[in-house]
């Protein structure tokens, strides 16, 4: 679809959100500036007070989560009017000047949590019975005191603070360096032009269909991480010793329980995804073979595996109009409310659909309590692009029916399920879109983009988490994590994770110091169930499961009331288990099957 890149004035308001229900104007969205701002002077009267009664904790939790409400609409107007057109300053001085009066509303807060904390959750609950209204805080309240074992004394808490920037350093250098100094250099391409190489276009080249060029590119960028290895590795040894000074300082077992808690998540979440996914390496080399198979190559390296298994001549495009229809049709699995509210998103102007000069690339789901779950689009016409509208349109459905069904204080949802209801959708579209489509070309580019998700996500993020928890534990029993250490550590489990089917490069071993994630200590596994638990759920419900529906829309309505464990078990997802795994697994191997079938008829 070819769309020219008009400025935002002369777009059809039809595909434009419509932020009006948030604030009016700029003018209104300062004067809601203001009163904030009046607002924050309220705490200090509750400062040393706010725990002699239970009225006055009421008042001073009320008075908090009213800041809090305001400070999500601000944010939602500027950020998402900066996001419209980012070259007008206006919204960036509006972000600006938000971000100072968060920083003033920390500040005049801070009390809060130190001073529940020097009492026994036992007088929270005298005090709930005392003022019924407090119940609306309950959740919020004991989700504080399960911290209550890893908070320091007050002044240790205080000076760990003050060490925060200088926690951040390492994983700042990293940023820096890797965003600002390191270069990778030109590589020729096969019409003789020479190509600068950049992360943000590495991928990009690896999927060529000319295997010289993308060894080249492959050679050439990992070339530059090993120059720059020693560096790197000194980064990374920062943020993996500061995470476990902080857990020790804090009394965790070890860093890992720290990243986990959060989410009320153990160990034995983590341990399962490594030990399920690794008895699933046999249909991961299905995958490689079968790419093998389809690209005619007697080796197979890592280079060649970023190739698109579909023909070059897929490329049908979508209007938006279709796209819609398309999602609407696959999703009506969901039932008639579902459908209902995703026509309310369509209709009144919550998607903002797209490009337009200067507009934030990309696309994502976003919106607070109090306003329409929004989706920022980028929309092209193409089936990715039509495959992302329907996963935001799941974010968004997820935020809505959460916020609807919840006070404000359980109406969010953990991000360890998340992606559960976007990756539904996404799943739901590719599976329905293989039903109904008979050129067998698309059915192979449809394909093509699942099996590449499932490999993505479920192999290649489990790989990460594998990394992350053996270069944590060996950093907390002495091992000194240089670059030799984490190159040899990586590639191995690069090896187990490709051969013998595919061969593990040399190369593959800097791999690691170009992986952000590693910088955010234990996010990785998170995709991986996602994606797990949307797998289970989506057989389910394609299986007639008794009630699956059901169960899946009380999973969206849930919110925050229970940790993300049991909330995902509403859904009939066991995350401890083996079988939510499998099912991942066994419908990438269906995926596999299907597609060598296609190429061999």
């Amino acid at each position: 679809m070819e769309m020219k890149n008009k400025p935002r004035s002369e777009m059809d308001k039809k595909y434009l959100w419509d932020l009006s229900c948030v604030f009016k104007s700029d003018e209104d969205w300062y004067q809601a500036l203001d009163e904030v701002k009046e607002m924050i002077n309220s705490y200090q009267k509750y400062q040393d007070t706010f725990m002699d009664s239970a009225k006055n904790l009421y008042y001073t939790l009320k008075l908090d989560q009213e800041v809090s409400r305001k400070l999500d609409l601000l944010n939602v107007y500027s950020n998402s009017k900066s996001d419209e057109d980012k070259s007008n300053n206006t919204y960036l001085k509006m972000s600006g000047e938000l971000m100072d009066v968060y920083t003033k509303v920390s500040v005049n807060s801070s009390f809060l949590v130190p001073t529940l904390l020097k009492y026994q959750y036992l007088k929270i609950e005298e005090y709930m019975k005392e003022e019924p209204r407090l119940k609306e805080f309950e959740h919020s309240l004991k989700d504080v005191y399960r911290y209550k074992p890893y908070v320091l004394p007050e002044n240790e808490e205080k000076l760990l603070s003050e060490f925060s920037k200088v926690f951040q350093n390492s994983s700042e250098t990293y940023d820096i360096f890797t965003t600002s100094d390191l270069e990778f250099g030109s590589v020729l391409s096969d019409t003789g032009e020479e190509i600068e190489l950049t992360d943000a276009n590495f991928g990009y080249y690896l999927r060529s269909k000319n295997r010289a060029f993308r060894k080249r590119v492959f050679e050439k960028v990992y070339e530059s991480y090993k120059q720059y290895s020693n560096t790197i590795a000194t980064t990374l040894a920062g943020v993996v010793d500061t995470s476990i000074i902080d857990a020790r300082i804090r009394g965790y077992q070890n860093s890992m329980q720290s990243y986990l808690f959060p989410d009320e998540v153990n160990s034995e979440v983590y341990d399962n995804v490594i030990n399920s996914i690794n008895e699933g390496l046999p249909i991961l080399m299905k995958y490689f073979q079968l790419k093998k198979d389809v690209l005619g190559l007697d080796e197979l390296h890592i280079y060649d595996t970023y190739v698109d298994l579909a023909p070059n001549n897929t490329n049908k495009e979508y209007t938006f109009e279709e796209g819609k229809e398309l999602v609407l049709d696959a999703l009506s699995v969901l039932g008639e409310d579902y459908i209902k509210n995703l026509n309310t998103a369509f209709d009144s102007n919550w998607i903002d659909v797209f490009p337009n000069k200067g507009k934030h690339g990309g696309a994502y789901s976003g919106g607070s309590y109090d306003t329409p779950p929004y989706v920022l689009l980028n929309y092209l016409g193409t089936m990715n692009d039509v495959s992302t509208l329907a996963h935001e349109l799941g974010h968004s459905m997820h935020s809505y029916y959460t916020r609807t069904n919840n006070p404000y204080e359980t109406g969010d949802y953990s991000i360890f399920v998340a992606e559960v209801a976007s990756t539904v959708n996404e799943l739901l579209l590719g599976l329905h879109l293989l039903q109904v489509t008979e050129d067998v070309n698309e059915k192979k580019s449809i394909l093509a983009h699942l099996l590449d998700m499932f490999k993505a996500t479920l192999y290649r993020q489990t790989m990460f988490a594998e990394f992350e928890k053996k270069i944590h534990k060996d950093a907390e029993e002495g091992m000194i994590l240089t670059s030799d250490y984490l190159c040899d550590t990586y590639y191995e489990l690069a090896k187990k994770y490709h051969e013998p089917v595919a061969i593990a490069d040399k190369e593959i071993r800097y791999e690691w110091e170009r992986i952000h994630h590693f910088f955010t200590p234990f996010y990785v596994y998170k995709y991986v169930t996602g994606l797990a638990s949307a797998c289970k759920i989506v057989t389910d419900i394609l299986s007639e499961k008794e009630q699956a529906v059901e169960h899946y829309m009380e999973f969206l309505k849930s919110g925050s009331k229970q940790s993300p464990v049991e909330t995902l078990k509403i859904a009939g997802v066991d995350i401890l288990s083996r079988e939510t795994m499998e099912s991942a697994i066994k419908l990438f191997e269906q995926l596999i099957e299907e597609f060598r079938t296609l190429e061999n008829s």
